[in-house]
């Protein structure tokens, strides 16, 4: 009886010690999640996409890269150049950026780094640093501090910081250091 005794102590003592240095690390878990938002899901060399209605293309983009972070439900892109296309499927906008950020759920759009857009419908060139596609607003901003220019094909020309335009009133606007010349025919 002693010796089951024994053999039984020594079980659980050997039981004890092996559940006493076993414990969850919740800070491990937390950590790895964090880790999850900045490692992308999906990573694509030479993206290009062209998004379709009705038959007609609509948008095109090409990148470099394509980054898809699916938990921050965002895709990063880098060197970045876009086409948007009217319902008649002519390209009416042509751009590129170093870096775009699209917000998944929105399909709003940063844009930053070697900006320039060309606009065939507003026949204008646009050059900067920095901007910010609100799509449920349909407006265009750029940071209060960077420089916005924009020529048109008649030779006018505009810059300053602080743009904002809005698509659907066709309005244009600089919050400071605005310069140029702008022909109002």
């Amino acid at each position: 009886m002693l010796k089951k005794e024994l053999i039984l102590t020594a079980a659980v003592s050997l039981a004890l010690l092996a559940f006493s240095g076993c414990k969850f690390d919740y800070e491990e878990s937390m950590m790895a999640e964090d880790l999850a938002e900045e490692i992308p899901d999906t990573i694509l060399k030479n993206f290009s996409q062209v998004m379709v209605k009705e038959s007609v293309p609509t948008f095109y983009i090409e990148a470099d890269e394509s980054m898809s972070f699916g938990k921050r439900k965002e895709t990063i892109f880098t060197d970045v150049h876009f086409q948007e296309y009217d319902k008649d499927g002519t390209v009416v906008t042509d751009g590129h950026a170093d870096n775009a950020r699209m917000f998944n759920e929105t399909e709003s759009v940063e844009l930053w780094g070697g900006l320039i857009f060309y606009s065939d419908r507003e026949e204008a060139s646009l050059e900067g640093e920095y901007l910010y596609w609100d799509n449920e607003k349909s407006t265009l901003s750029g940071k209060p501090d960077d420089r916005i220019s924009i020529v048109e094909n008649d030779g006018s020309e505009i810059a300053g910081k602080g743009f904002f335009a809005d698509s659907r009133t066709k309005s244009i606007k600089f919050s400071s250091q605005v310069s140029g010349t702008w022909n109002n025919e």
